[in-house]
Parts: C-alpha cells; sequence; structure tokens
C-alpha cells in the first residue's frame, strides 16, 4: 500500500496525471496535430515518423510546470529536421506571461540539442487550456506596451497554439468523431469545473464507441479517465454504479474491473475502524473518523492496484509514466515493480 509521503497532493495534479496519459499515447498526440491544428501545419508533416521523446525539462522558474509532453516528427519535404510539439496543460490562467514558462522550455530543448550535437530543433509550443474563465492569447510584445518606435524588434515575439476548451462548444468537440478519445478527454476536462454537467455527460464521457476493444490500451485509458472524475468530485460508489447503467457493456465490463473501487472495502474498513474509536472517543465521532479513514486506505489500495495493473498490461511504460498518471513518485513505482518481480 503506497504510504501517504508518496502521494502528491497539489490541486491541479489530478488534472495533469489524466492529460499526460492521454496525450502520452502517440495516436492520439498525432489525432491531435490533425484535428486541432491548420492546414497550414499539419500538411507539411510526415507523420509516418511520430514518436514521443521522453524529458526531464522541468520549469519551476515561472510558476508551477504542469506537463510537457514532447513528440519528434520530420516534414514531408524530407528537410533533415526535427520538429518537436510541446504540449503544455493548463487548468488556470496563469498570473505571469506564458511566454516565460514556453521560452524556459524551448531554451532547454536548445541546450540540449547542443550538448547532444544536433541541429536547433523547430518547436511549435502548444496550450491545452480548460480553466473557467476564456484565456485572452496575447503576443508577448504585448506585456511591453509603451516603447519607442522600433524598439519592438528587441523582444523575442514568438507564438504559441492554443486549444481553449472553456471557450470550445461541445458540439465541436463531439463532430471530431476520429480524434482518438480526444473527445472523451477534451469533455471531461471541460466539464472538470461543473459536476452537474460532468455527470450529466457521463456517458458521452466515457463511451469509447466502436473502436473499443477491450485491449489494454483502452481499457486502461478508460479506466486513468473514469478514476480521474471519479477523484475530482469524489464520487460514491452507488453514483457510479448508477451512471455506469448507461454505458456499453464494454466499456462498464473495464470499469467494473478497475481494482478494489467499487466494493466493500472502504466502508466495512472504516466502519470497524470507527467502532474501536468510538468507544474510547463517543461513537459518533469514531464513526465518521473511522469511515474517512478507511476511504483514505481504500484510495491507496486503489492506486496500488492500478500500479500493479499497469506493470504487469503495459510492460513497455516507464516507472516515470506510471507515476504520473496514478499521482504517486518514482520512487514509490520502483518499489512496486521490485515487490512484483520478487514473487515471480
Amino acid at each position: 500500500m503506497p504510504a501517504k509521503k508518496h502521494l502528491r497532493k497539489n490541486e491541479h495534479e489530478p488534472h495533469d496525471a489524466v492529460f499526460k496519459a492521454f496525450f502520452g499515447d502517440a495516436k492520439i498526440a498525432r489525432n491531435y496535430v490533425l484535428h486541432y491544428t491548420s492546414a497550414a501545419i499539419h500538411q507539411h508533416i510526415d507523420f509516418t515518423f511520430f514518436q514521443k521523446i521522453d524529458t526531464a525539462f522541468v520549469s519551476g522558474r515561472f510558476g508551477i510546470s504542469f506537463s510537457d509532453v514532447l513528440y519528434e516528427t520530420r516534414l514531408t519535404s524530407g528537410t533533415p529536421a526535427r520538429l518537436l510539439f510541446l504540449f503544455e496543460h493548463k487548468s488556470y490562467v496563469p498570473s505571469l506571461p506564458v511566454h516565460l514558462q514556453l521560452l524556459d522550455y524551448l531554451l532547454q530543448i536548445w541546450e540540449d540539442d547542443l550538448k547532444n550535437d544536433r541541429p536547433l530543433s523547430f518547436i511549435i509550443p502548444i496550450v491545452v487550456y480548460h480553466g473557467t474563465r476564456g484565456w485572452k492569447q496575447k503576443t508577448f510584445s504585448d506585456y511591453f506596451p509603451v516603447l519607442p518606435d522600433g524598439w519592438q524588434a528587441f523582444i523575442p515575439n514568438f507564438h504559441y497554439l492554443l486549444t481553449d476548451l472553456s471557450q470550445m462548444p461541445v458540439e465541436e468537440i463531439e463532430v471530431k468523431v476520429e480524434s482518438e478519445y480526444l473527445k472523451n478527454l477534451f469533455l471531461a476536462l471541460k466539464f472538470a469545473h461543473n459536476e452537474g454537467l460532468m455527470l450529466k455527460n457521463w456517458p458521452e464521457i466515457l463511451t469509447f464507441g466502436v473502436s473499443f476493444y477491450r485491449n489494454n490500451r483502452e481499457g486502461i485509458l478508460l479506466q486513468t479517465l473514469t478514476l480521474y472524475i471519479f477523484n475530482l468530485f469524489d464520487m460514491t460508489e452507488a453514483q457510479v454504479k448508477k451512471l455506469n447503467k448507461q454505458l456499453p457493456e464494454p466499456e462498464r465490463d473495464w470499469i467494473d474491473a478497475i481494482p478494489e473501487i467499487f466494493g466493500k472495502k472502504w466502508k466495512e474498513e472504516g466502519l470497524r475502524k470507527g467502532h474501536q474509536e468510538g468507544l474510547q472517543q463517543g461513537l459518533q465521532q469514531g464513526l465518521q473518523q473511522g469511515l474517512q479513514q478507511g476511504l483514505q486506505q481504500g484510495r491507496e489500495e486503489t492506486i496500488h492496484a492500478l500500479i500493479v495493473n499497469l506493470i504487469e498490461k503495459l510492460p513497455e511504460w516507464s516507472d516515470s509514466q506510471i507515476a504520473e498518471i496514478t499521482g504517486v513518485t518514482d520512487t514509490f513505482v520502483q518499489q512496486v515493480r521490485h515487490q512484483l518481480a520478487r514473487k515471480k
């Protein structure tokens, strides 16, 4: 069971984890480029070569770094170049210019190019935003409003692509039926600040459709998305079971298979501990405290079981990828992996 010190509590990390789980999949990232960028961009990309790059680029100097997912591809012209898409997820409008954080990433990538004796990479930064108010996209020069004529030339101006889910109509997301589960993710992110809309749209969000063949890839994505919503709104077992009746059988089966999540264990352990504490501190207070402890223990066991599931079904995934999805540290994933290896 994961110790509490291994669990990360930052309020933005649930969004970060589900975003990385989906955008860490090359098919999904590829389809984002095809369906959410202009033809002027994607028609020049050779998608036969499109692969994720594992990086350690972390920026904390200009606010919290939420997620950076980088892909390498090439131009259709055959030009020997590295084309990197930097996906930066935000669930809030940053107080500082996002250009500062993006520029920090760009400099780290170019520094890595120089260290590895590569030509400088061409980088398209992409921001996916799902906050509660619209994102007003500015140029970097907008932050320097009073300058003499000609001085704007000294500002390191660059552009970034923006997908603002707060301003995007639901119909626009749903119509992109070939976007490889981006519809499911983007609907969940769009409704992340409104529990009523999330529950109302439960079937649309968690139905993966005719392409859902019950394989490990789709199953893990579906389970990850379900856990994201479940934990985001602290949902009850009864709520989820009732909502799941609206889903097709394949999706229902995968969600029901999420380890421990719909069992009676949380409540039974909570009540048992509550009774024990109640003898000393008063029955009502003990029951409440015990229930909360049982719920916490149940959540931790769920995370542990999900990590085991990911290690066994997706052996190609790294410790860092699993840690990002489950919201624990790399060290804890390593410990679970070692425990499994000793049992074999």
